[in-house]
């Protein structure tokens, strides 16, 4: 019995000591690499009290954050990705939100082939006005593919089972399970110019219930702290509108931010 608990001693003693330094080794290689853009825009228009023209007092500002955290291992990547979007106007006295978005997006993708991997992703979409009502949450799991993954290029595609949650104080807590495909595409040219584009689909097994969407962002940075941004989202949520219709409820947006911004542009 002695010799028996000795050997299964030395056996755990051997594999702890063993798993601790491909642990160790393999954290060594375990670098989170950080990358981000702040972007800040400002417009104001005054005007004096006798002031003839149409023209009237305004004052508008737009604040963009785009932040990512990527650990890339041997065996895993871990993928962490955040969007902070805020902005007001005011017109003649009365004020409105122009943009207000908080997006968040976990990705963690295990390494088994080369160009296929298996993953599990987290999202959530909310905002700032009315903070985390409504929200929306989504729980993917399936497979990734690398299509493109060069120094200028980069194309990936996943896609999976999906349960979707959206809770909101004015409804019932909505809950749809299905399947969930993304596309992201990313070009960076010159450590000047970065575009990126975001395909997203997801779809229930009930007939007409997709949600679609799909943001395309063009960076320029015109100077050290000034960037250029480009933006053309179109979106198609099935849950806003009850009896909707494709081609009448898609939802685009165009836009053209300058202003001081703070750069990192890597992958």
């Amino acid at each position: 019995m002695k010799k028996a608990l000795a050997f299964l001693f030395c056996l755990f003693f051997y594999a702890d000591c063993s798993f601790g330094q491909a642990v160790q080794q393999e954290s060594l290689t375990k670098l989170w690499k950080f990358s981000g853009i702040f972007t800040w825009s400002y417009n104001q228009t005054d005007i004096s009290k006798n002031w003839t023209g149409k023209e009237t007092y305004s004052r508008a500002w737009q604040g963009r954050l785009d932040t990512s955290a990527v650990r890339d291992s041997q065996s895993s990547n871990w993928l962490n990705t955040l969007k902070e979007y805020y902005g007001e106007t005011v017109s003649n006295g009365s004020s409105s939100i122009s943009l207000d978005t908080i997006e968040f997006n976990s990705v963690y993708t295990y390494k088994i082939f080369k160009n296929l991997q298996p993953y599990g992703s987290f999202y959530i979409l909310s905002q700032n006005n009315k903070f985390w009502d409504p929200v929306t949450y989504i729980e993917s799991a399936g497979l990734n593919f690398t299509l493109i993954n060069s120094s200028m290029n980069t194309l990936k595609v996943r896609a999976g089972a999906a349960f979707k949650q959206i809770f909101n104080s004015k409804k019932d807590v909505e809950r749809d399970f299905g399947g969930e495909s993304v596309i992201d595409y990313i070009f960076v040219f010159r450590q000047n110019t970065k575009f990126t584009s975001q395909f997203r689909i997801f779809e229930t097994f009930r007939p007409t219930c997709e949600d679609i969407y799909w943001e395309n962002r063009l960076f320029l940075k015109t100077g050290p702290w000034l960037t250029t941004e480009i933006g053309y989202i179109v979106y198609f949520d099935h849950s806003r509108i009850a009896a909707h219709s494709w081609t009448n409820d898609v939802e685009r947006m165009f836009y053209i931010a300058l202003g001081f911004s703070f750069n990192m542009f890597q992958k």
